[in-house]
């Protein structure tokens, strides 16, 4: 796949030669910061580019957020993650750009510049990005004109001339050597009335704008070839060109900047402003008639074309709208092209798409008129040769953590400025929130923008996007000034839908049951919809074609199309195609998604929408055989992408639908693989209950899937609540039934799980030979998620024997694969040890970065353990650093979430922090006291326990000590209440009476 971003003009991705344009967003900044720097960028950079006001914690969450949603693209792979530093492998137009000058190419990368850098990237609301991109604009202007000025003098061709140095002028308004050279190449060319007309325009920008006279040198150049005296500057200005209409216009100002670019002298003479209903095309076409206007000797005229009722008025009303008068003694359309024959003029034709005859029209005129230019505004692709479509998207839209930030987003603006329209008090920070779920629910569409924001003289914000989530009524008015077809979204799409065949709207409607867009394929076979009909519809701006050639349906568009569908057997029929497509292709995937694959899990999340559509349909219509078939794959996605959750409520809930009840083999299976989701969830106790409640029925013990799932589970439970026994016990039955079976890889995954019962058994060289000989295993097989879990075990290993060095290199490449296949699951216990091991090295600064970012991750995902692990790191880096308060917070933050676990060995290894922080306030012997109380406590694991040794042993052992005559829960009740008054009372025998 050949990948090259264009930077100059509006950015665009172009992947195998198709273009694809990028819309403002946070993850197309980062992404152009990635594409521009070409190397390796630190993720704290990034952070404090596109996020300066917010803390490092959260700008750091939010770079991995922009991350995963680039994710989501096919050309994901190009984005390359290595520690805290990230790079984008593509080639780049500003990279040609400079090579091309380093070369001495000027022709060559003078072309490259299509436009200014990043156009339509601008973001006042950051103050950081605004400074970054106006140096880079600064620097590759600077570079461009250094390129063209010392090309001119160079060129033969009078033409090229011209058009440069009017290019250069053009780069800034008051270069001087831009305007000798450009008033030289007009003289040259004959052509002394425009070089009199540069100067005086020159000279007037200078009085208006800058209050200032020309210099006597310039006055001076200017009297050498214009024959007037040094002194004679014109007394008077020519009137300043027309500016547009300042009528509230907001955004697309990389739309306009695109429209620029195609509309230059020689460039093509039709554009099509492409889209549906309410997308904004009448207005942008207004905006780019009055900035165009100037560029045409004759002027621009824009002509309504919404209310004739067939083609053969088009040219009477063309007639009429530029004042041409008709004789009526022939064609209509004859006269026109007469008068327009000579003319240098741009017309704008609005609303072409309900006349059948107007592209012919349209190619007469253009091929008898040479000097005409046609912007036409359309909803149907007007399928012509010299037709350029410029297809348009809604307004670009926040995400969520961009709420703080709704004037850079010029779809919250339009809502803003609407809403003030009616309610003049309007305060849009107070509802922000709601503001940005209001425009991406509407998908920035700017007519449903408009309407929605109507409503806010009568109700809050939320309650306006709870509206829409439920349906399109709310977007409607009673305007009398808007027109009919724009008085709601419903007569929108009605007008559309009513120029429909009935194969168009028969697939139209099946395909609203689809959810986040779908392919071609999948379009065949959950609406039937054939290539023909998609074209039509795409060519009716019905369907869009989104990045990697997915197809998508406007969120509105889909609501209107789901109400067409006929309730009953009809809408049952599309639905259950479309469970029976994506879940046939999601139980395909499953054992790919076992192992993690890239490509395969790319897909899954790409299509993860239409697959919890497709599962609650399957369930609620009783399709238990594809349920069955397709839940272990359900399982494996959520757990390696951190969906545990969701993955746990989808399964537990399609256990209980009453068809399964009937496959109690089936119902088992859902069972056991939401009872594995819940141990993922640190909820240990719940998960042995469910899979020990499995077990004991006929369909848990004859399902071999569920019980050797229920068993997996029950292990790795036991495990985290420090049963090794059991543990030992219920991985030996799941290896034996992994051996039985041929199951290399869950064999492979149970010797690596018998490695770490005997690690914590204090077996070292036995847990030793059993990881390795897992990571062989596992390594043949490919399957990345059990290799990077393995790799952090005998990281663990080896951070037992001491020996730092094996262990982060360990850490290390588990890491890289986490993130480069993003399992999210496995990556939160690599960041944890990786923040261990630069604490034991005594990098705070490191240890610090990876344990907020894990901290941030772990909330998100709702991996209390891990969570426990960072506040417990954060307590620690804060006692190296002197801030002991908040040592003390973090340790009792984690102790109160280990107890709510239920998780003992979580307890007592969370009572090293306890113990370090007495000993940083100089009470060393009850600080060996609670360590040697921690290290007895028979659920310590070997590896703590031989850690809080090692460290008894720094401080003395407590020979003289008097044991703490206090369990380990009481004493991590008083650790938690003592927090706040630095452990003064901590160790004191309770009052007389009183519980401990």
């Amino acid at each position: 796949m050949a990948i090259a971003l264009h930077l100059f003009g509006a950015p665009s991705l172009v992947i195998d030669g198709s273009a694809e344009t990028l819309p403002f967003e946070r993850r197309h900044q980062l992404l152009a910061c990635l594409a521009l720097r070409g190397g390796w960028v630190p993720r704290s950079e990034l952070a404090a580019l596109l996020w300066p006001e917010q803390p490092d914690k959260l700008a750091y969450t939010n770079v991995r957020k922009a991350l995963h949603r680039l994710q989501e693209l096919p050309w994901a792979p190009a984005i390359e993650s290595q520690g805290n530093a990230l790079k984008f492998d593509a080639a780049t137009d500003v990279a040609a750009f400079e090579q091309a000058l380093r070369e001495g190419r000027s022709a060559e990368a003078l072309a490259l510049r299509r436009g200014e850098f990043l156009a339509g990237f601008d973001d006042s609301a950051n103050e950081a990005w605004t400074q970054w991109l106006q140096q880079e604009r600064d620097r590759l202007r600077s570079l461009w004109r250094g390129a063209a000025l010392d090309l001119l003098p160079t060129l033969d061709e009078p033409a090229r001339r011209i058009a440069l140095s009017a290019e250069v002028l053009g780069l800034d308004a008051f270069d001087e050597a831009a305007l000798r050279l450009h008033a030289q190449a007009l003289l040259q060319a004959g052509q002394p009335a425009r070089a009199a007309a540069a100067w005086q325009d020159f000279v007037a920008r200078l009085r208006q704008e800058l209050e200032v006279e020309p210099s006597a040198e310039l006055r001076a150049w200017h009297a050498q070839w214009s024959g007037r005296a040094a002194s004679g500057v014109p007394a008077a200005a020519p009137a300043a060109p027309r500016s547009a209409a300042d009528d509230g216009f907001i955004g697309r100002s990389a739309e306009l900047q695109r429209i620029r670019a195609w509309l230059q002298p020689g460039g093509c003479r039709l554009l099509t402003l492409l889209g549906p209903g309410g997308i904004g095309k009448t207005r942008l076409a207004r905006q780019a008639l009055d900035e165009l206007e100037a560029g045409h000797a004759d002027g621009a005229v824009f002509v309504p074309l919404e209310d004739l009722p067939d083609a053969t008025q088009i040219a009477p009303r063309l007639a009429r709208e530029m004042s041409v008068p008709l004789a009526g003694r022939g064609e209509a359309l004859a006269e026109l092209v007469a008068a327009l024959k000579p003319r240098q003029l741009l017309l704008v034709l609005d609303n072409l798409e309900h006349l059948a005859g107007a592209p012919q029209l349209l190619a007469r005129l253009l091929q008898a008129c040479p000097g005409l230019t046609v912007i036409a505004t359309s909803r149907v692709r007007l399928a012509l040769a010299e037709e350029q479509l410029f297809p348009l998207q809604g307004l670009p839209c926040p995400d969520a953590e961009d709420e703080d930030r709704l004037e850079a987003f010029d779809a919250t603006r339009l809502f803003i400025r609407a809403a003030q329209r009616v309610e003049p008090g309007f305060a849009p920070a107070a509802e922000g929130a709601a503001i940005a779920e209001i425009c991406r629910l509407v998908d920035g569409l700017p007519l449903a923008l408009e309407l929605a924001a109507a409503w806010t003289r009568a109700m809050p914000c939320a309650a306006i996007a709870d509206e829409l989530r439920r349906g399109t009524e709310l977007l409607s008015t009673a305007d009398p000034t808007r027109p009919a077809r724009q008085a709601s979204i419903a007569a929108v799409f009605e007008q559309s839908w009513s120029q429909l065949g009935e194969a168009e709207r028969r697939a139209l409607a099946a395909l609203s049951v689809c959810r986040g867009g779908f392919s071609a394929a999948a379009a065949r076979q959950v609406a039937g919809a054939s290539p023909p009909v998609l074209a039509s519809l795409a060519d009716r701006s019905l369907l869009r074609k989104a990045d990697g050639g997915r197809l998508q349906l406007h969120p509105l568009l889909q609501q209107f199309a789901a109400e067409r569908l006929a309730p009953g057997p009809e809408q049952q029929q599309a639905a259950t195609a479309h469970a029976e497509h994506y879940l046939n292709r999601l139980a395909t995937l499953a054992p790919l998604l076992r192992r993690a694959d890239r490509e395969a899990m790319r897909e899954t999340d790409l299509e993860f929408e239409n697959l919890r559509a497709a599962w609650v349909h399957a369930a609620q219509a009783g399709l238990c055989e594809l349920i069955g078939r397709s839940a272990v794959g359900l399982m494996h996605h959520c757990d390696h992408r951190g969906r545990a959750a969701e993955g746990r409520g989808l399964l537990a809930d399609a256990a209980q639908a009453p068809a399964l009840a009937l496959e109690p083999r089936v119902q088992a299976r859902l069972l056991a693989y939401a009872a594995h989701l819940a141990y993922r969830l640190d909820r240990y106790e719940e998960a042995i209950i469910e899979a020990e409640a499995l077990l004991a029925t006929e369909a848990g013990n004859e399902d071999q899937r569920a019980w050797a799932q229920c068993h997996r589970l029950l292990g790795a439970a036991h495990l985290q609540l420090g049963r090794l026994d059991r543990a030992r016990i219920h991985f030996g039955h799941a290896h034996e039934a992994a051996v039985e079976s041929g199951d290399t890889l869950s064999a492979a995954g149970m010797l690596d799980n018998r490695a770490i019962v005997e690690k914590h058994a204090g077996r070292y060289d036995e847990a030793l030979r059993l990881s390795q000989a897992a990571l062989v295993m596992l390594r043949r097989a490919g399957a990345h998620a059990n290799i990077a879990l393995c790799l952090n075990h005998l990281g663990t290993l080896h951070l037992v024997r001491q020996d730092l060095d094996a262990a982060q290199a360990h850490f290390e490449e588990g890491l890289a694969l986490c993130e480069r296949e993003g399992l999210v699951g496995t990556q939160g216990y690599l960041l944890a040890n990786l923040a261990d091991t630069a604490l034991d090295r005594g990098d705070l600064v490191r240890a610090q970065a990876l344990a907020e970012r894990n901290l941030a991750a772990s909330r998100l995902h709702g991996y209390k353990s891990i969570e426990i692990w960072m506040l417990q790191v954060m307590a620690r880096l804060a006692l190296r650093r002197g801030h002991w308060a908040e040592a003390r917070q973090h340790t009792a933050a984690a102790l109160q979430l280990a107890l709510a676990l239920g998780a003992q060995s979580l307890l007592s290894i969370g009572l090293l922090p306890l113990a370090e922080t007495l000993e940083a306030q100089g009470e060393r012997p009850a600080a060996r006291r609670v360590l040697a109380l921690a290290a007895r406590h028979p659920l310590t694991t070997a590896p703590d326990r031989d850690r809080m040794r090692r460290t008894l042993a720094l401080w003395g052992e407590p020979a003289d000590d008097p044991p703490l005559m206090l369990t380990l829960e009481e004493l991590v009740h008083r650790t938690i209440a003592g927090a706040a008054t630095g452990y003064g009372a901590l160790l004191a025998p309770p009052a007389a009476g009183a519980a401990a």
